[in-house]
Formats: C-alpha cells, structure tokens, sequence
C-alpha cells in the first residue's frame, strides 16, 4: 500500500512516496490538488502493477495539464523498469537521480548504488564498480546498460 509523506524543501513540495503501487491506489486522497513545482522522492518503491500505472499516468497526466512540474528523484529499479517501458510515465518530468542494481560476483549480494542522470550520460552509461555492502568486494552493475539506461537515450 503506497505511503506518501509531503515536506517543504526550499520552496519545491517533496513528497516521499513508500510502498507499492497496486489498484487501490487513489492518488486524488494521498496527493490532494497539487500545483507549481513538486519533486518526488520514489526511492521506497519497490513495485508498481500495471493498474497502478494507468492510475499513475491519469492523475500526473491531469496535473501536469494544470501547470504541474515535475520532477523524480532517487527513482527505485521498479520506477526506472517503467520509465523505460512506458514513454510517458514521468509525465513530461524530469529525472534526476536513479538507483542502478548491482551484484557482488564473490558473494552473490545485490545492492544498489544511487547515480545522477546526467553523471551516467558523462560515463557514457558505463557505471563504476561499487564495494559490496557484505564482503567489500567489487560489486558490479547488473543489467544491461542499453536497457536500463534507454530512458536516457532517447
């Protein structure tokens, strides 16, 4: 069930949204009426299905049609898996920051590793190796980049 927690941060509203994203979602009640600029902090979701997309689209379509801007930070891997999958879920936003998954190849632990978009276009999609979080080995990316970083290539 989808949380969603709304602070001030220096004239933009954050909401922190938490949870997954199912159908019975209601975006109206969690949200309220929303305008100006709102960024959205999506890095505690850890799945959303496909009638909590069509939720998603209508009621950030909606918004943005009243003049919303905005814009994804630290986006979860279930959020980036939709960004690539369907070409207008952020909604005319932008995208910030995203978590990218990682594997240690020694001990077989999956963490992830939190990059600035534009950070991942200077390295041209080739992200550095992280120490794992169990072992403190080298921990990999885990994906392949031209799936995973489609979004920002188009």
């Amino acid at each position: 069930m989808l949380k969603v927690t709304k602070e001030d941060a220096n004239g933009t509203v954050l909401f922190r949204l938490s949870g997954s994203i199912e159908e019975n979602v209601n975006f109206e009640q969690q949200f309220g009426s929303i305008t100006g600029e709102v960024c959205l902090n999506c890095k505690d979701i850890p799945r959303i299905n496909s009638v909590g997309v069509k939720s998603w689209i209508k009621f950030f379509q909606a918004a943005q049609a009243k003049g919303l801007k905005l814009q994804f930070i630290e986006c979860s891997t279930a959020i980036v898996e939709q960004i690539n999958l369907i070409s207008n879920f952020v909604c005319g936003g932008s995208v910030e920051s995203i978590y990218a998954p990682y594997s240690c190849p020694s001990c077989k632990a999956e963490q992830v590793g939190l990059f600035m978009c534009e950070n991942i276009k200077k390295l041209n999609f080739e992200l550095p190796d992280l120490d794992c979080i169990k072992c403190g080995k080298k921990a990999v990316f885990d994906d392949i980049p031209e799936e995973y970083f489609s979004f920002l290539m188009r």
